[in-house]
């Protein structure tokens, strides 16, 4: 019996470990995992690259980023009542100028109901329409009440964002009025709140009442209500009415005293300019109080422990 010999060949095994196979095969299963495309083309396991970054866009991104955290961050209200105070100031100053030039009130809106309530009765008979400005006032001031308290809660009331628009919107109020009576269009004239009414004298007194009540929501969102800055009785009433009056150490009659001493300050300053050059000098130095306000609000130092609201600013 023959026996013939016979070869198998066998073919050669796969490898047995990731180790032992080819780098592309490596690449391929690599890249279906991770779902690439066919578009992008494969790492090869013995290939080199260098990534290189764009150092100005990060640092340009980066700046962005910190800009945008600062002005989200809540400020914090201690010291914010000086703020305020200063605010009374250009209620004094403003109020002042209004009446004296157009016989009617911007900020202190009792003046205004009163002038209002005579209106409806026929009196006084000169001037005629006087009753116009103050219900324009009154009218432009709560719409203002409405627009900040609902804006300012809807954007977050100690957020920097908020506090700098709203004062960058008061400000440019101030402003506009200072230019429509510098340039003459707006009589600033006594005389004239005499003798009938100028009915485009309405604009800057609706301008000038806007502004004060955002500054009087911005007194309540700071939670400081000692100081409304646009009126007075009430505050003179409190002050007398605290026990503690004459304490020696009485943060809250502190800042109504000096409540009435910069309401006061900025009035009689006010008519003194007025008196010795005109309206427009007055408007200006309220928008200028007004702007220093504003920039400070953009400086002022963070709420510590709220999240959110930590520096982000060198």
């Amino acid at each position: 019996m023959s026996f013939e010999k016979s070869f198998i060949t066998f073919d050669q095994p796969p490898p047995s470990s990731t180790t032992d196979r080819p780098p592309g095969d490596v690449e391929r299963r690599v890249s279906k995992a991770l779902g690439a495309t066919d578009e992008l083309p494969a790492i090869s396991a013995y290939s080199s690259f260098t990534a290189v970054d764009d150092l100005e866009s990060v640092s340009d991104f980066s700046i962005r980023t910190r800009a945008a955290r600062y002005f989200q961050e809540q400020v914090d209200t201690e010291r914010s009542d000086l703020l305020l105070i200063a605010c009374s100031f250009i209620s004094g100053v403003i109020d002042s100028a209004a009446f004296n030039a157009w016989g009617s009130f911007a900020s202190m809106q009792t003046g205004n109901v009163v002038f209002l309530a005579l209106g409806v009765s026929g009196q006084p008979p000169e001037p005629r329409f006087r009753w116009a400005k103050s219900l324009i006032a009154i009218a432009t001031f709560i719409s203002a009440v409405l627009f900040f308290t609902h804006a300012s809660r809807l954007l977050g009331p100690l957020r920097r964002s908020t506090l700098l628009a709203s004062f960058m919107l008061q400000t440019g109020s101030i402003l506009a009025s200072s230019i429509l009576v510098e340039t003459g269009i707006i009589d600033s004239e006594i005389s004239s709140s005499i003798h009938g009414v100028h009915w485009l004298q309405m604009v800057p007194i609706a301008l000038l009442a806007f502004q004060a009540a955002g500054q009087i929501v911005t007194s309540r969102m700071v939670q400081v209500e000692e100081i409304p800055t646009v009126v007075l009785t009430t505050v003179l009433a409190d002050l007398f009415i605290d026990p503690r009056v004459l304490a020696k150490t009485n943060l809250v009659r502190n800042r109504r005293g000096a409540t009435v001493l910069a309401l006061f300050g900025g009035a009689m300053l006010s008519g003194a300019l007025t008196k010795a050059v005109d309206l427009s000098c007055s408007l200006w130095l309220a928008a200028g109080i007004k702007g220093v306000i504003t920039i400070c609000w953009a400086l002022w130092r963070p709420k510590a422990n709220v999240a959110g609201s930590r520096r982000c600013w060198p």
